[in-house]
């Protein structure tokens, strides 16, 4: 593995210090609240669409038990029916 060791302690301080010079001490947190927004928006959009889902899966489920329940012709009707 040619990475394997990348993350130790002394890389995640030399990469902490490199990611601190590029963006500047100012710019990351602005940069830490819009992950913070994102990230709310995120799983707000997930607990939508779950619900969404169940609402839907139990909305189909009331319609199917409204519906008559289809009988299936006994095996005499089915041959009688085939001899025509």
């Amino acid at each position: 593995m040619p990475f394997g060791n990348l993350f130790d302690g002394p890389h995640l301080i030399i990469f902490a210090l490199v990611i601190l010079v590029l963006f500047g001490a100012t710019k990351l947190p602005i940069f830490a609240k819009g992950l913070g927004q994102s990230i709310k928006i995120f799983r707000k959009e997930v607990a939508e669409v779950k619900d969404d889902a169940a609402k839907d899966r139990q909305e189909r489920s009331d319609a199917h038990l409204d519906r008559e329940p289809v009988t299936l012709p006994d095996s005499q009707t089915r041959r009688a029916s085939e001899d025509r």
